[in-house]
């Protein structure tokens, strides 16, 4: 624990340390409360206010909530006491639990439970009966430690200043590492106990967590656990009422029971895998203000699970936490210590994979000839879910439609129609007679029934669900889409199904909004309009199916397989929404992605010549982009032949290789944000070599890339060539007064502004700069100069264009005291810019989870 000189604002130290301070704290609380009522910081009710919390961590979060109203002393004094304690509460070695002859074997008992469950790999169109042997599969893991936009998040209102520069100076390290490290010193020099993995929907997250319990099981890995305990999301969303962590884990492993109170005191031997949390139906409320402490402490599951992350319940164990990235902004600040991510598959493990899928040498290699000559497929190949469609569909097609497939729905579609093929032809015609009009006419009628299931299970965030649908259990489709569970419920026994992926869901939720008659309007319960931008972000590829089923292509091959109708009026409704939306974020700089994937879906160049700009403006910010991503990020790009304004790329992990292949767009971009992003050698070569290119670039944003004076040199030599940069923003860097010494020839023609805030360069020395170039610039540090005026009207502009969600990642960037104590006018109306925009955004009444956040920054805010 770092505390501060008395210089700095110990206050202001001790919000910024919360989450530590609870870690190094909780085992002397209790002594340091005496000790602070004794120095007459704490009165008689204070220390009952601690007291009465439940837990020496929940104390120690409400002794720093009683210190942050009783100001600057208080919290000095808070501190110096702190120092004087120099026993941290640690549990020795030689305590551990001596492990009895019961508990060892009910290890051997739970690894059997185990492998049990885990043996069989389950795809997506497995039969009834079928099991497929989990053996060796392929999950590359990078490791990404101090993954930028979730390490931010650690720190509730700040970014814009020197702890964001501590975050940036342990440079982002990535590299592949087996599952087997996951826990091991191999990732880092301190063992993580919490770890999330990220990736996107069917990157092999569930896989992950199976071979984990395969290899656990079979004693081939994660030895140093005695027990793993694995809960999904999609089964917790069933608990309706207050429970306890004790009846979580027995609803699936009873047989731990008699010895979980001694599994939960040798807790440091324990795992819990919590997978799915972008599936949980309460993930936006997790940032909680009630904690558990006991096994059988009941409060609401959200409360449980959320007390289980931070450490509050068993905070020994290890616990990893799987989600697609649309979730992790609302899983609990302090919650993860390490972050991973799934990168799916490369060229030989796809090649490999067809191998293993088809078995038959000759075979294996014709069909992955197929694919290799479709750059798409092969790029879609290498997210593992749709790698194994794919190749379904090749084996029940022996080829591709005479239309390859070209988007993913494409791939969906003629999955969806090699399904039917292989699963329903004999069940339809034995049902009756019926001629085959007839049996087109109840398939259609089956498969709409499942879509309008998927659809509101989707829109309600339920992914397990019930069903006394009779309908739905005679369905002759169900063992094709749905998957069956059984689950033990107070007395009884009932069945439970989900989709087979949540994909699968998705897709059928879109089949269903795309094909019925009602209108979209009704359908997303919007009255006479609807707006695909205030679609909720866990609704963005269920968005793009949509697109992708009300496109000219899949309509007409829909219409042919199944009988459906076309929806002449739907599509034209939605293209036309599709197109108003898109003017209006392109011209205003709001976040676009989900947009350029509806129009990756259409593949439809009248369609894109339909747009009408009058700029062009594309901002991703905030958001890892995915192969699939760039893919419609370019097809769009390549459609529009206008001068990019500003293309905004911060905080999106781009890398070398991505930014040479956005490279022709780049050149014709004039300003171009490539913030937060770690850029190696190896990129700023890219980003030069667009410098020395481009005729149109005027502004460079470089923020927080952990770049030095080695790359500005580089930079420098490229900005000589054409002399088009005005503007170089390289906040939060480890570049050096000599680095920017190279810039001062190039001032202040052409470059008018270089701003190095918080990198190695004191005030003295920004003097020292803009003395040798005639104006003023170099800055070094934020003043009241008129310049950020300019950059505080952009930030507010920003802000009114984004959605309240993409509002509260902003603001944790610009609301930083440096910049709103400052007493210049532009500040304070800044200040006062970003409150009313807060207040009417609350006035709005958005969902519950940004409501929150919002209130957070509002109090910030007022109280200073």
């Amino acid at each position: 624990m770092t505390l501060p000189d008395t210089a700095e604002s110990c206050l202001r130290t001790l919000r910024e340390l919360r989450v530590s301070l609870v870690d190094e704290l909780e085992g002397q609380i209790d002594s340091l409360v005496d000790q602070l009522t004794a120095k007459h910081v704490f009165t008689r009710d204070d220390r009952e206010l601690v007291l009465f919390e439940k837990g020496p961590r929940a104390k120690v979060r409400k002794v720093l909530d009683i210190l942050d109203c009783k100001g600057e002393e208080a919290a000095r004094i808070f501190i110096s006491v702190s120092r004087d304690h120099k026993e941290l509460n640690i549990k020795p070695d030689d305590q551990a639990l001596k492990q009895t002859t019961e508990y060892k074997n009910l290890i051997v008992k739970h690894k059997a439970v185990l492998k049990r469950r885990s043996e069989s790999m389950l795809y997506y169109n497995t039969r009834h009966g079928e099991k497929i042997p989990f053996s060796e599969h392929y999950v590359n893991l990078l490791i990404v430690k101090g993954h930028h936009s979730l390490a931010i998040k650690r720190h509730e209102i700040l970014t814009f200043g020197q702890q964001r520069i501590s975050l940036q100076q342990k440079a982002t390290e990535q590299r592949i590492i087996k599952p087997a490290q996951l826990f091991s010193s191999d990732t880092d020099s301190q063992l993580a106990k919490k770890i999330l993995v990220t990736g996107i929907a069917g990157i092999g997250k569930t896989v992950l967590v199976q071979k984990i319990l395969c290899d656990f099981s079979n004693c081939k890995e994660y030895q140093s656990f005695d027990f793993i305990i694995h809960l999904t999301f999609r089964d917790l969303n069933l608990i309706g009422k207050p429970v306890s962590l004790r009846q979580l884990i027995l609803r699936k492993n009873g047989h731990l029971a008699k010895q979980l109170d001694a599994i939960a005191e040798n807790d440091t031997k324990l795992l819990v895998i919590l997978d799915g949390f972008d599936e949980f139906k309460h993930y936006k409320g997790c940032d909680v203000d009630v904690f558990l402490t006991e096994l059988d402490d009941e409060g609401e599951v959200v409360e449980v699970l959320s007390s289980l992350m931070l450490g509050e319940l068993l905070p020994g164990a290890s616990v990893l936490l799987t989600s697609r990235p649309m979730a992790v902004s609302h899983i609990p600040v302090g919650a993860i210590d390490c972050f991973v991510v799934i990168t799916g598959f490369s060229t030989v493990e796809i090649r490999d994979f067809f191998q293993r899928f088809f078995q038959v040498e000759d075979l294996a290699s014709k069909m992955f000839d197929i694919v290799a000559a479709n750059e798409l497929m092969l790029t879609l190949c290498y997210i593992p879910a749709f790698c194994h469609i794919v190749c379904s569909i090749l084996k029940e097609n022996n080829c591709l439609s005479t239309a390859s497939p070209r988007t993913m729905t494409d791939i969906y579609v003629q999955y969806l129609l090699a399904l039917v093929k292989s699963h329903t032809k004999d069940r339809i015609e034995s049902l009756s007679d019926r001629t085959g009009l007839e049996c087109q006419e109840h398939l259609q009628k089956i498969l709409l029934k499942l879509g309008r299931l998927a659809y509101h299970k989707l829109m309600n965030q339920e992914t397990l669900f019930y069903t006394s649908d009779d309908d739905i259990l005679n369905c002759t489709l169900v063992s094709t889409f749905l998957e069956k569970t059984s689950v033990q419920e107070a007395g009884c026994t009932e069945d439970v199904y989900s989709f087979t992926h949540l994909t699968i869901q998705e897709f059928f939720a879109a089949f269903y909004s795309a094909m019925d008659d009602t209108p979209l309007s009704k359908t997303f319960a919007s009255g006479t309009e609807y707006s695909i931008e205030s679609l909720p972000g866990n609704l963005d590829l269920f968005t793009r199916f949509l697109s992708g089923l009300l496109s000219e292509r899949n309509q007409a091959l829909l219409s042919r397989n199944i009988i459906c109708k076309l929806q002449e009026d739907k599509m034209e409704s939605f293209r036309t929404q599709l197109i108003s939306d898109t003017q209006a974020l392109c011209e205003n700089g709001a976040y676009i992605l989900t947009h350029l994937h509806c129009f990756f879906e259409q593949q439809d160049v009248l369609l894109m010549q339909k747009i009408q700009l009058q700029c062009l403006r594309i901002n991703l910010s905030d958001v890892s982009l995915s192969t699939m991503d760039y893919s419609a990020v370019k097809y769009f790009l390549s459609e529009m032949q206008l001068t990019l304004s500003e293309l905004d790329l911060t905080g999106t992990n781009i890398t070398a290789e991505a930014l040479r292949d956005l490279q022709p767009y780049l050149i014709r971009t004039e300003k171009l944000w490539l913030g937060e992003n770690c850029l190696d050698m190896e990129a700023m070569r890219v980003v030069a070599d667009v410098v020395e290119a481009s005729d149109t670039l005027t502004i460079l944003g470089l923020g927080w890339t952990d770049i030095g004076d080695e790359e500005l040199s580089l930079l420098t030599n490229a900005i000589k060539i054409k002399q088009k940069v005005r503007e170089l923003w390289m906040e939060g860097n480890k570049i050096s007064f000599a680095g920017l010494s190279s810039l001062s020839p190039l001032t202040p023609f052409p470059l008018t502004k270089v701003v190095a805030i918080w990198n190695n360069v004191n005030e003295d020395e920004g003097t020292r700069l803009n003395s040798l170039c005639s104006g003023q610039c170099f800055s070094v540090s934020i003043t009241d100069d008129s310049m950020w005026e300019e950059w505080a009207q952009w930030v507010v502009q920003r802000c009114e264009a984004s959605s309240s969600e993409k509002l509260v990642t902003f603001l944790h960037k610009v609301c930083d005291l440096s910049i709103l104590s400052l007493e210049s006018f532009w500040a304070k109306s800044f200040h006062a810019k970003l409150t009313q925009l807060i207040k009417t955004r609350i006035e709005q009444n958005p969902e519950e989870d940004v409501l929150h956040k919002l209130k957070k920054f509002e109090a910030f805010l007022t109280s200073e």
